[in-house]
């Protein structure tokens, strides 16, 4: 592409700027825009644009919205006000946030500003939107057609909007279980981009040459996919998403003292009589177990937790087991890992046993369902049926 400084296509669209005006950020401005106009294929696929995904309320309350008045909108009850003319700029949006008075979070503010902010200045005219419609299980695919209004006629709970032009609907089924994972995020609004060329391939597949069937070869045909590689991959995820989860909370919710009785209560949900001593005592044992009522019947279990994010050394482990008898078993446990030593170490010694955090979150998840209701609250999971992927991995 020429430069805009010497003869570009884009030169007619600078005759409104003005003399006044910054001219150093206009010409990359200028470019973007011709970009989308150029429209480029990848793979035969037009990437000119760029791919969204949204929500029409937790209970679908703004879908006729969506369906029949062909707008696109976000609640945000905290900036009920046109944000058109704040700065493009993140830090006006928390400030707007900040200053609405309403019940959301601190810690919150970040991401739904980040959203409303998207909404306004990123999403662009011409880009795609998917709608993941709960009453039909189907995703509407539609293509933005105005810039950010605020309106609040028809449904004043979602007055942020855009103007949609929906072009296609199908069924979920028609997708693979990668690209509906990714639909699966939890924010109201947020960009597609690990299964874009998916969604667009299925919404808006090109012609195939010599007037073929859509998808590139003649005769092609875009069938459901059907036991795909990425189910394995969206099991995995999910797994891998509760064991971040569970190792957040320990960490931010349970750390320090509060850790001790929670392992406590783990090795009961584990069918131990166990309690955690800090109250009584400080020798560097947390937590006692054992099978019998009265904690007379060897072997005694003696714990030590460590809320830890670097690797627990060997002077740590060695110090532990100095205080463990011959008839006891020491287990240390740690939100972290093991140096090399310390592993050795413990290896070579029958009654001590090192949990590091992974196998740590492992424990609470299988043992989940006997923890005490506050510990739970506190760790708030919920069973779900997922495919039976990995089960042979």
């Amino acid at each position: 592409m020429e430069s805009p400084e010497t003869g570009s296509p884009c030169d007619s669209s600078r005759q409104d700027q003005g003399e006044g005006r910054e001219r150093v950020a206009a010409p990359a401005r200028l470019i973007l825009e011709c970009g989308r106009e150029s429209r480029p294929l990848f793979f035969g696929f037009d990437m000119s644009y760029r791919v969204w995904a949204v929500r029409a309320g937790g209970d679908s309350e703004a879908d006729p919205l969506f369906v029949e008045d062909g707008q696109i909108a976000l609640g945000f009850h905290d900036v009920d006000r046109d944000v058109s003319a704040l700065p493009a700029q993140r830090a006006a949006f928390k400030d707007a946030f900040s200053a609405g008075g309403g019940e959301t979070k601190p810690a919150a503010i970040p991401v739904l500003s980040g959203q409303l902010y998207r909404f306004v200045h990123e999403m662009k005219t011409g880009d795609r939107v998917i709608y993941p419609r709960k009453i039909d299980r189907t995703l509407m695919w539609g293509e933005i057609a105005t810039p950010y209004v605020y309106d609040r006629k028809h449904n004043p709970g979602f007055p942020h909007r855009r103007g949609v032009r929906w072009l296609n609907s199908l069924s979920r089924d028609a997708f693979s279980q990668g690209a509906l994972y990714e639909l699966g995020a939890t924010m109201t609004l947020f960009e597609v981009k690990t299964f874009a060329t998916e969604f667009i391939r299925r919404f808006e597949p090109p012609k195939g040459p010599l007037g073929g069937s859509p998808g590139g070869a003649p005769g092609e045909k875009l069938s459901a996919p059907s036991d795909d590689d990425t189910q394995a991959r969206v099991a995995r995820d999910i797994a891998e998403t509760t064991r971040d989860f569970i190792s957040k909370k320990l960490k931010t919710d349970l750390k320090g003292f509060a850790l001790e009785p929670f392992v406590a209560d783990l090795f009961r949900a584990m069918g131990y009589n166990a309690h955690a001593t800090r109250a009584r005592l400080d020798d560097g044992v947390d937590v006692t177990a054992h099978r019998d009522e009265l904690g007379i019947e060897p072997p005694i279990l003696k714990i030590q937790v460590k809320a830890h994010e670097a690797n627990v050394g060997a002077d740590v482990v060695k110090a532990f087991y100095a205080m463990i008898h011959d008839r006891d078993v020491g287990i240390f446990i740690t939100t972290g890992g093991f140096t090399a030593a310390a592993q050795g170490f413990a290896s070579a010694r029958g009654n001590l046993k090192l949990v590091d955090g992974l196998e740590f979150v492992g424990l609470i998840e299988k043992y989940y369902d006997g923890l005490d209701l506050k510990f739970r609250k506190q760790i708030p999971l919920r069973r779900m049926l997922v495919p039976d992927i990995l089960q042979d991995n």
